[in-house]
């Protein structure tokens, strides 16, 4: 089945915090859209847009600003050649079949119309689709593309699967398997696991993973952040429930909160600079020191657009996971990109050493 999200305003389409909501409560029920349009409600060919996303998709999703809702109901009615009825105090479509407070479902020829009217800083209302996903998104670390799909191809045709990846970082892809109707999604990810040990994640959301199994063990994670800004911190304060195995982050920005927040040592930052891997080793040192954490993830490098040199070029970043009394791995990376992709591949680096070093508890098959 084809899904499509249209988002329907100037208002929703440029307010990026109250966008990301929306896709995120959508995504939730119904998986990640596949078409997502943006029209605005004086666009002459708003009627022709509309009519041609619903002819080829399944399930869709309008989702209006406040000043357009009443003109979609509009349109929906013409194209489904019905009238306006006043129901749970809106003027929607008589055909409408669920509606509840600024939100109704259309079932018309095997597709289903759901139209929300989002209001900013309010919840987004109920959404009335809801699908049983035969789609699995998991994850592969320290291998290449090609070879996993000479490893994992075969054995997903074995289960009736349909795998498609996809690379997130060098040595970490995601993989959406697809179960057809007489797949076996369990039976594949045993036969996985055991052809690959040690680098499958099952589970689509990598830091509910690393949680769990952090949660299970009674072990606790700290951050020292420098390049990232905060940006995994963020990515874990974002699940509630996070504070009993997150104890917290430093951002330590400057050379001297380096030295007197997690005392990195003057010699280092002199003759290393705080882009170097020595210098990332004692940030994991003073962040365990002072959390007194099981494991630590620390990250310092030139985020760009400026600041980088011969030696040290844009992209250079360093990363660094540690276990407490245990492994450490730290890592020279060069990246591309805008400076916000850069501190994200940085941020799922250092989060994919994490799952190096503490590979008996993340990834245990």
């Amino acid at each position: 089945m084809k899904s499509a999200l249209i988002v329907v305003g100037k208002s929703l389409r440029y307010n990026s915090p109250f966008l990301t909501y929306i896709q995120n409560s959508i995504a939730k029920q119904m998986n990640i859209p596949d078409q997502t349009v943006y029209i605005d409600k004086n666009d002459k060919d708003l009627f022709f847009i509309l009519e041609e996303v619903i002819s080829h998709a399944d399930d869709i999703v309008i989702v209006t600003s406040s000043d357009s809702f009443n003109l979609i109901n509009k349109v929906l009615a013409t194209l489904g050649e019905e009238s306006l009825e006043l129901k749970a105090g809106m003027l929607i479509p008589s055909k409408a079949t669920h509606f509840v407070e600024n939100s109704y479902l259309l079932e018309r020829d095997d597709k289903r119309i759901n139209v929300i009217k989002a209001i900013e800083t309010k919840t987004l209302p109920t959404l009335l689709i809801s699908e049983q996903s035969n789609t699995t998104l998991f994850s592969i670390i320290d291998i290449d593309e090609d070879s996993l799909r000479i490893l994992l191809e075969p054995l997903a045709q074995n289960y009736e699967i349909k795998i498609a990846p996809t690379p997130l970082i060098d040595g970490w892809i995601l993989v959406e398997a697809t179960s057809n109707k007489y797949g076996n999604i369990e039976n594949f990810f045993k036969a996985a696991k055991a052809l690959l040990p040690q680098k499958i994640i099952q589970h689509s959301d990598c830091i509910a993973h690393i949680a769990e199994h952090l949660e299970a063990h009674h072990m606790t994670l700290s951050i020292a952040e420098s390049c990232t800004g905060g940006l995994i911190a963020s990515m874990f304060t974002k699940h509630a429930g996070i504070s009993s195995v997150f104890n917290g982050g430093l951002v330590t920005y400057s050379n001297p909160i380096k030295e007197s927040w997690l005392g990195v040592s003057s010699d280092t930052l002199e003759h290393f600079g705080a882009v170097s891997e020595l210098c990332v080793r004692e940030m994991l040192e003073g962040i365990l020191n002072a959390s007194l954490s099981d494991f630590a993830l620390a990250t310092s490098g030139i985020a760009g657009p400026s600041g980088g040199s011969v030696e040290k070029p844009i992209g250079t970043i360093f990363v660094g996971a540690r276990q407490k009394n245990g492994e450490i791995i730290v890592e020279r990376l060069l990246l591309q990109g805008d400076r916000e992709y850069i501190q994200t591949q940085s941020a799922y680096h250092a989060l994919k050493l994490l799952l190096r070093v503490g590979n008996k508890i993340f990834l245990k098959s």
